[in-house]
């Protein structure tokens, strides 16, 4: 009996299912089906806000945040804040930009002329010395043991010497005497330091060569010097250093002739392929030709020693088309296919772990010209067209034709800031610099600070326009027209943790000059001083050079240059000394940087100089 009302009820359930109610109206075919109505959590204002440990956006535990905005925020405040200056500036000052060279005196003009003249002409004394320098060379079977300099070599020394002193002094005294706008006599003098320093490089290295040509030593790698010491004034070699050596020597020389021969491609044949000098993986000591103890240029470092080699070697190729010819056939500037084969496609990107296992030793020394073939004009003039100052017989070439695109780019941005830094210069610098002589006349210490940090923007802005227009733009110009292949001229300077990171990475050139031809001659046999006699001499050098070439422009012998590099080495002293004590994430090196050589040096010294100049030349 219970059965019958429970099917009742079901048969009623489902009639009421069928009839169509008041509910809501079907979906359309093709809408979207309505939202669920949306639950709300329990307990609103109960709800578990602090659930974990948790440190705050601007806590340095935080590695992980982004200060992107922030940054542009700075960056427009920035721009708004130099926008006001400007519009004050033209205010107060007007126009003052004129068209540069116009108000030059043709006596000038003639004045620079001659001291290019003399540069050039030392270039050519040069090159008659090392011509008449080239010795016999050595006789089979004969090996020279001595370590001295003969009178011949003493005569070449001499007629370097005597040259390089023409290179310096007659462009300064033509400058000093002959020459009143200091920007004319800054170009001169630093046309004439720059070849000081390529003719000495070119004297030592041949120096080197012309050693090794004389004794016979065709691979550049038994230099007697490695084993000699200086006493009493006297070269002494140790022959039992020197029999040790040998006989190391003469075990990796037995390994070598097991291998398999060479490829031909001439003296630089065994370098791997062009990708090893592009990239830089050939290491410093390999490209170069200094043979006095190659290992010190590992460890001796100007200013620190820390490896900045392997920091330079790390640098990305340029992306042009090479060809896979041998080191010795781009160092020729020959384009023929590797190993007998086709010449390769030039689009083909190289390989930097092909032929790896034909890498050369370390500190082998390798050119595509051997000496005394590299003694020629044409050899010499690329020298002082290259953008390097240490000479080599051979550099490592790009194959394939000059981009001209590329050039005509780096031209094009030399040119515009050129003229912003003389737009700079005129409108904004002239001025805080005319106020601050008044500053120093009148005794006013504050206004005097406030030209100082007035004008650390404006030098600042002209240093970095500078930096970019000699460097980047300048030197990358120059070696894509001479197909000089390694561009490595800087270094991320601008993030030193200390000033000895800063010296040894904002300009390449000089810093292996002063590696390859001070700090490493002073530390290594005979010599063998101290690594601090050596930074200290190396300072010296660069203070002296700094002195010829901003004083005798602006007719200023008073050492604020040569106290100001010589100053450098407290300071690397204090940097590193932040560094070891708050470790160099803190920012506390590179911050001491740029206070002391952006805020306060450079313009404290601009400062000074132009004081002196106006009180000399009233």
């Amino acid at each position: 009996m219970d059965d019958a009302p429970q099917a009742l009820r079901r048969r009623r359930a489902s009639t009421a299912r069928a009839q169509p109610g008041p509910g809501p109206p079907a979906p359309t075919p093709g809408a979207e089906p309505a939202p669920e109505p949306r639950r709300s959590m329990p307990y609103l204002q109960a709800q578990v806000v602090h659930y974990r440990p948790r440190v705050s956006v601007l806590d340095k535990e935080l590695t992980t945040v982004s200060y992107h905005g922030l940054v542009n925020f700075l960056l427009l405040l920035l721009s708004a804040t130099l926008i006001r200056l400007a519009i004050e500036n033209y205010l107060k000052y007007g126009i003052l930009v004129s068209v540069p060279g116009t108000a030059i005196a043709r006596r000038d003009w003639l004045a620079a002329l001659a001291g290019v003249a003399a540069v050039l002409l030392a270039l050519l004394a040069a090159l008659a010395i090392e011509k008449s320098a080239i010795p016999p060379p050595a006789e089979p079977g004969r090996a020279a043991a001595g370590v001295g300099v003969a009178a011949g070599e003493k005569r070449t020394l001499l007629l370097h010497a005597a040259n390089l002193g023409f290179a310096l002094v007659a462009p300064a005294c033509i400058t000093f005497f002959a020459i009143f706008q200091p920007a004319l006599g800054t170009l001169v003098m630093a046309l004439a330091c720059v070849m000081f320093l390529k003719l000495y490089s070119l004297a030592a290295t041949n120096f080197d060569l012309r050693r090794a040509y004389r004794l016979g030593d065709a691979r550049l790698d038994s230099d007697p010097l490695q084993y000699a010491s200086l006493r009493r004034g006297q070269l002494v070699l140790d022959h039992a250093v020197r029999g040790r050596a040998q006989g190391a020597s003469d075990a990796t020389a037995a390994a070598a002739a097991s291998r398999p021969a060479r490829r031909p491609g001439g003296i630089d044949a065994e370098i791997a392929s062009v990708e090893d000098l592009v990239r830089g993986m050939i290491p410093l000591t390999t490209r170069a030709s200094f043979s006095l103890n190659a290992r010190a240029l590992d460890g001796f470092l100007v200013g620190g020693n820390d490896r900045i080699d392997a920091k330079a070697d790390a640098l990305p190729r340029p992306r042009l088309r090479l060809r896979a010819t041998t080191a010795a056939e781009v160092l020729a500037g020959r384009h023929a296919g590797r190993r007998g084969t086709a010449p390769a496609d030039p689009d083909r990107d190289l390989d930097p772990d092909a032929d790896a296992q034909t890498r050369p030793a370390r500190h082998a020394i390798h050119y595509a010209v051997a000496y005394p073939r590299n003694v020629s004009l044409a050899n010499f003039a690329y020298f002082w067209l290259a953008p390097t100052l240490c000479y080599q017989p051979s550099y490592p070439r790009m194959a394939g034709p000059v981009r001209k695109s590329f050039v005509a780019k780096r031209l094009a941005e030399l040119a515009i800031l050129c003229v912003a830094m003389c737009i700079v210069i005129q409108q904004y610098a002239v001025p805080t610099l005319v106020g601050s002589v008044r500053a120093i006349d009148t005794r006013n210490g504050f206004w005097l600070s406030e030209r100082v940090l007035k004008l650390s923007v404006i030098s600042a802005a002209v240093w970095f326009l500078g930096f970019y227009a000699i460097f980047h733009a300048g030197l990358n110009a120059l070696a894509e027209v001479l197909r000089f292949a390694d561009r490595a001229f800087y270094l991320d300077w601008w993030n030193s943790v200390d000033l000895a990171a800063y010296w040894r990475e904002w300009n390449l050139p000089i810093h292996y000059f002063c590696k390859r031809h001070i700090m490493v001659p002073l530390v290594s046999p005979p010599l063998s001083l101290p690594v601090s006699a050596g930074v200290l001499l190396t300072f010296a050098v660069s203070a002296v050079m700094h002195e010829l070439l901003f004083g005798i422009p602006t007719h200023c012998l008073k050492g604020y240059s040569f106290v100001g590099m010589m100053a450098q080495i407290p300071l690397i002293q204090l940097t590193q000394w932040l560094v070891r004590w708050r470790g160099p994430e803190s920012g506390l090196g590179n911050a001491v940087f740029w206070i002391s050589f952006c805020i306060v040096g450079q313009p404290l010294g601009v400062v000074q100089y132009y004081y002196t100049w106006v009180k000399n030349n009233p």
